[in-house]
This record gives structure tokens, sequence and C-alpha cells, in this order.
């Protein structure tokens, strides 16, 4: 770090960190723990914003030795206490606290893991994954073989207690690069517009479901554009490069038990599905009865093999394509199939940005359009690609679709009646 002491490290809304603030900073962090006794290999939570804070919080828990669990202060204040409360934490870092930690001074401390997430899921109580250092070494180091090339600004996209905020958090600050927090909400799509004109990103990480949104007014200096967590739509591959040629843009698969990625695919025009593509770097997979096993030193599940309940075929150019979970399949009227297929219909639809359906799937539709439906040139649409069972009955217009705290759609919350709590209103 000590060539790259005067570099900008992490640029937020408020402020700008070089290396050596960030060197600085986090030795306060580290001392704080310290003296209070925490462990290596320890739990602290960080609580805070997506910011410099949150940065700064979590690499000082690592220079302590211990481990971070990331709780989003943008969540709702139930979901945040759920997390506090399964987290085992006995020390809480808050911005308030790491504005106020005098200065420090000292080295790093090994542990046994980086930090423990905690996964969405939309019903029951979401399960905490612990991942390794080296879990997270590899992971990154895989990125670094896979890319190549650094990002030079990494626009970072995702919730700290989003495993994909990983990612870009330490792709960045390993090769000497600038993190870039526009917004401590990553669904701020002005914000982000901002940001990328302002500080000129060159790579990015988010839901294809934001992607979308954001190639309305698209940050052309982007050179690669990374999206996952959700189902790639073949329109949005080939939306990307129209509006932005001169980005590439790849399609990652990887469960958070998998730390972050297990495949990834370089996406041109033309494909649908759009495939997950082929194992990172170290990875080995195989297809058990349709399902994906994925056997990696970044699976932290326990065993060495990580049995992800997704449904995927492994076509003869080598390549793996997603068909979705094994326990959200669709079953209308005798045909089997995914939301993300009737999803991706609707959205391949002029004038539909995003769309989702409910599951349970009750035959509607929600679609978030720049204009009103035409709702029999949408069903004609829809006829054309899809069982005319799995054709919605009912197209319900509505401003924005639900979100899990990851960004990701909340299908359950679609199939909720308005009237109840998380059902969609119009």
């Amino acid at each position: 770090m000590a060539d790259r002491r005067d570099t900008l490290a992490v640029v937020d809304a408020e402020k700008a960190l070089t290396y050596g603030d960030l060197d600085a900073l986090t030795a306060r962090v580290a001392g704080h723990l310290v003296r209070h006794g925490v462990a290596p290999g320890e739990r602290v939570t960080v609580h805070t914003r997506l910011s410099r804070w949150a940065v700064v919080a979590m690499l000082g828990v690592l220079r302590a030795g211990a481990q971070y669990v990331p709780v989003d202060a943008a969540f709702p204040a139930a979901r945040r206490a759920l997390m506090r409360s399964h987290s085992g934490a006995r020390v809480e870092l808050t911005e308030q606290l790491l504005a106020s930690l005098p200065p420090a001074s000292g080295g790093w401390r090994d542990g046994p893991d980086a930090y423990t997430i905690f996964t969405s899921g939309s019903t029951g109580t979401p399960k905490p994954v612990t991942v390794s250092r080296a879990a997270l070494a590899y992971s990154t180091g895989a990125r670094l073989e896979y890319y190549g090339e650094p990002p030079r600004r990494f626009l970072l996209c995702s919730s700290i207690s989003f495993d994909s905020s990983v990612a870009g958090l330490y792709w960045a600050l390993c090769t000497g690069s600038t993190l870039l927090i526009p917004t401590p909400t990553p669904a701020d799509v002005r914000a982000l517009a901002r940001a990328g004109a302002l500080h000129r990103p060159t790579h990015t990480l988010m839901v294809p479901s934001l992607y979308r949104v954001l190639l309305r007014d698209p940050i052309r200096s982007l050179t690669t554009v990374i999206v996952a967590g959700e189902t790639c739509p073949p329109a949005l591959v080939d939306l990307h490069y129209e509006r932005m040629p001169q980005a590439v843009l790849y399609n990652e698969y990887g469960p958070t038990e998998c730390t972050v990625w297990s495949t990834v695919h370089r996406c041109v025009p033309g494909e649908d599905p759009v495939p997950i593509g082929r194992p990172i770097p170290g990875t080995t997979v195989t297809v058990e009865d349709g399902e994906l096993c994925v056997a990696s030193p970044g699976v932290v599940s326990g065993g060495p093999v990580y049995r992800t309940g997704d449904r995927v075929s492994l076509g003869a150019d080598g390549l793996l394509r997603y068909h979705g979970r094994v326990d959200e399949q669709l079953k209308v009227g005798g045909v089997r199939i995914e939301p993300a297929e009737i999803e991706q219909a609707l959205m391949s639809a002029p004038g539909v940005v995003l769309a989702g359906v409910g599951v349970p799937y009750q035959g509607v539709a929600f679609v978030v359009s720049t204009a009103a439906l035409d709702e029999r040139a949408l069903r004609g649409h829809l006829l054309a690609r899809l069982p005319a069972v799995a054709v919605p009955a009912v197209f319900r217009r509505v401003d924005r679709l639900p979100l899990l705290p990851n960004g990701k759609l909340d299908r359950r919350a679609l199939s909720r009646p308005a009237g109840q709590e998380g059902g969609v209103r119009r």
C-alpha cells in the first residue's frame, strides 16, 4: 500500500478516502476491537449504510483477525434486528462510533474467517453463511485470473448485506483501484447516473433488473458490466449491445455458499436462454439429475461439493444454462414452467421495462412499462413465446416491483393481496 497512499481508494457521496486514509482508519478500528478483547475469528457486527464507513469497518475487522457480519442500515428495522440477534456478535460497529475512534497503529492479525452473511430467502429465517478467509482469497484470485485487467474505477451497486458487494470491494481494493459508492441505496438509478457522469467508472456489477433500468440512461464510460443474482433475460443482452457496444457484458452465477461466484459467461446477442457459462478458474461442476453441483475452494457449506438446488443443462457447446430453482417451478395447466420464463417473455415485449409473476402463481403478471398496457397486443406477444396455459390472465401495471433486501425480485410478495403487508399496490 505504501506506493499507493495518495491514490483514491474509496469515494462515496460525502467524502473520498485515499489508501493512506484507509490504512489509518482501519488501524483505529482494529485497535478498538483489540482493546475490547475481540479474539481472532470472533464475529463483529458492521451496522452501517453502504458507504465509506462500511468499507473502513469491514477491513478494520479483518485487520483485527475477526470476521464481520454486515447489517445494512437501510434494511427494515425488523430484518436488521433479526440479523443482529442471530449474528452472535457481542461488539457492534456503527458510523457514529467509527467516526469517533482515536488514532491507533498496528499490523494485521490472522484469523480463520472473513465474514458471515445472511442469505436472503423470502420466507422463514435467513440462514447465516460463514466464508473463510481462504475462500475469499480464492474467489478474489479467480476474479483476477479470469478478467485479467483490473478495474480502474468500480461502481458498487450492491448492499453490504448482499454478497455480490464482496466481488467489487475486494477486486478494486486488492488491485489498488478506486471503489465508487454513489448512494446508500443501490436502486437509486439517478444517483448511479450522476456518479457515472462525475467519476466515469470502468466496471460494475448489479442485478439484471437494475441494469435494465440503468440502460435508459447508460453510463458510457463502462467497459465491463457484470450482471448476477437473477436470471439474465436475452432481451437485456440485446439491449446492452445496442446501447453500450463499447462494453462487454458478463453473466455471473454463484450461491452465497460458494463465495460469490461459481460460473461466468461472456454474453453475445441472440442467445436464448443466456448461458451461465463455464466454471471459474479452480472450480469444477457436475449436473446430477438436472441439479447443478459445485466443487470449489470457495465452497463453505462444510462439504467438498455443494448441491445448489438450481436446475441446469449442459449444452454441446460446453456451456451451462440455468432453468430455475428446483423448489420454484410452476405447474400450470399440466405444463411445467419457470417464473423467469414468463417474466423474460414479458420483458421482451415493446415498452415493458420490468415484469414479475408471483409464487405461488395466480395467473397475474405485474408490469412496469413506459406506456399504458395494450393487453391484446401483449397477450399476442406472449402466445408466440409461451404455452397458452402459461400466458397470464391478468396484467397489472405498477410503478415498481417489490424487492428482497438483496435487490432480487420478491415473487412471494407479488402473490399477496394488495391489502396485506408487502402486497403490491398499483
